[in-house]
């Protein structure tokens, strides 16, 4: 098995690589600006806790063998969340964000605005490698054993990426343009992209 579900005593690891990985991200600079890269790590750490303990309770989090890699998803039921959860989310933000909250709060609802509603999916909420191991095989092993779930459950599944390169990358594992590219104002350009089930007809 080259990926498993990560567990609670994974949690800060996939916080680690998350916050060093999406703080080269221009979104998340644009979120919290004038931080040297060590502050926007401290603070990305906290911001991501929030989705992964969410995640942790209505998706998952895939994790490389190696505990380099990791994706976070969440589970067509989990959308739209209860109000109660959305209250929670937003007081851990204001505490996690303090002053640079507003911007936080309109990228978030600018992704909300353009995420479909109107079927059952998953959704790729984050997804990054260490950097010492880009390039070698682990977004594959990461997508792979997404895919194998999504095509059990006969389910599509939904992203957004935060560049272009990425989304012209990620075709290889069967995701196609979701339509045309989201403008959030103040933030580049989002590529959504959506993947459909791949069940063989015997």
């Amino acid at each position: 098995m080259k990926c498993r579900h990560a567990k609670n005593t994974d949690l800060e690891n996939v916080n680690d690589i998350l916050a060093t990985a999406f703080s080269e991200e221009p979104v998340h600079k644009l979120i919290f600006p004038g931080r040297d890269r060590d502050s926007l790590i401290d603070v990305l750490r906290n911001f991501f806790r929030i989705y992964v303990n969410l995640a942790s309770r209505y998706g998952g989090i895939l994790l490389t063998e190696n505990d380099a890699g990791a994706l976070v998803y969440f589970r067509p039921e989990s959308m739209p969340m209860p109000k109660e959860e959305l209250t929670q989310i937003d007081h851990q933000l204001r505490k996690v964000c303090g002053a640079d909250h507003s911007k936080a709060l309109a990228f978030i609802d600018g992704l909300e605005q353009y995420h479909p509603h109107t079927f059952r999916h998953y959704y790729i909420s984050l997804l990054a490698v260490k950097p010492s191991f880009r390039g070698k095989s682990l977004v594959d092993d990461l997508f792979s054993e997404l895919n194998t779930i999504l095509d059990k459950e006969n389910l599509p599944c939904y992203a957004e990426c935060t560049r272009f390169s990425t989304r012209t990358l990620i075709r290889r594992w069967g995701y196609i343009d979701a339509g045309s590219p989201i403008s959030i104002d103040g933030f580049p350009k989002l590529y959504p992209i959506m993947r459909y089930p791949q069940v063989d007809e015997k």
